[in-house]
Formats: C-alpha cells, structure tokens, sequence
C-alpha cells in the first residue's frame, strides 16, 4: 500500500486539530488557564523570576504579578531569594502547587481517555498510541528550527 503525502493541507487539518483539542479539554477546567500555565511552567523549568515567567506567558509584568500573588495566596507557589541576584526573588511551587498540576494533568488526560474510548474504535485509539510520539518528534523539530 503506497502512503500518502503529508501536505500543506495536511498541516493546517493537523494544526487545527490540535488546538481545537487542547481548548476543548481547557474548556472543562475551572482553574484560570493563565494560573495553570504558570505552574507547567515552574514544573517543567523550575524556579523563575516574575520577569522570567512574565517572557513565557508572553504578557505583561504587571499581569504576572498579579497572577503570581494569586497563586500564593493559594499556597501553590511561593518567593525565595535568588542566588544570583541578591536584590531579585524566584518563584517556585509549593508542595501543594505540585500536587494541584499533577492532579489537573490527570483530570485532563483522563478526559482524553474517556472521550477517546466513548467514540473512537480501537484501531483510531491504536493510531492515537501512537501519534504521540509522532507529535512529540515533530514539536522538538518546531521548537529548534524556529519554524
């Protein structure tokens, strides 16, 4: 069987597809989306200035301390000196910011599964088993070419 050409329709369907996807599963939470990203973020980077995750979010200072305060008020994140700056202060999770983003992860993931085995087969489940990896693969490939 020959295989088909992936196109530039292809990666606009794809493209599309992945977004539609992930606003969906947003859409079911409760939690402000801009709390959550700063949460990834600090678990998959690490401690970060206000500045830092001001970047990342791409938004305003001023907005991120706001969001920053919120979610200390919560006890998810907290300050602590930076080493590198001694005037400077990082962000960095709580144990309960911790728990609180594994907890949302899971609930995301499983909606995923529920959804996938309510209205998939199990061959469209097999493809998306493996589409992961493929999407995993193609990320990285955006993220060092800039493209």
């Amino acid at each position: 069987m020959a295989l088909r050409p992936f196109t530039l329709d292809d990666a606009n369907a794809l493209r599309r597809a992945i977004g539609d996807s992930t606003r969906a599963v947003r859409r079911s939470e409760t939690e402000p989306e801009g709390q959550v990203e700063v949460l990834g973020f600090l678990v998959r980077d690490g401690a970060q200035s206000i500045a830092g995750l001001a970047r990342l979010r791409r938004v305003r200072h001023q907005t991120m301390r706001v969001t920053v305060a919120d979610l200390e008020a919560q006890g998810l994140v907290e300050r602590t000196p930076d080493p590198a700056d001694a005037r400077g202060v990082l962000i960095s999770l709580t144990d309960a910011g911790r728990v609180t983003i594994e907890e949302l992860r899971t609930r995301r993931s499983a909606r995923v599964l529920a959804a996938a085995e309510r209205v998939l087969t199990p061959e469209e489940r097999a493809v998306l088993a493996d589409a992961a990896d493929v999407i995993v693969k193609l990320t990285a490939a955006l993220e060092t070419d800039g493209s």
